[in-house]
């Protein structure tokens, strides 16, 4: 078999010449620029504080854990 260099083929050249493919293309990965970094950046910002200003809840007290925990130790686990 003859050495080829397959970092300059694409994939379609690969598919074309019926190797199989070595790697798949990457996505790009969505960039906001502008106002819309500043939008985000700002709502980000506003849910960090709320969620920093929110008292800690009791699990304890929350229904859902206390009948999830009835339901377990019914069933013996």
């Amino acid at each position: 078999m003859e050495f080829q260099n397959f970092s300059y083929l694409c994939t379609d050249e690969l598919k074309k010449k019926g190797t199989k493919t070595m790697a798949t293309a990457i996505k790009a990965i969505p960039t906001l620029y502008g106002n819309e970094a500043r939008r985000f950046r700002d709502m980000a910002d506003e849910a960090e504080r709320r969620y920093e200003t929110t008292g800690r809840k009791d699990r304890e007290k929350n229904p859902f854990v206390i009948s999830m925990r009835e339901m377990l130790k019914r069933s013996g686990i």
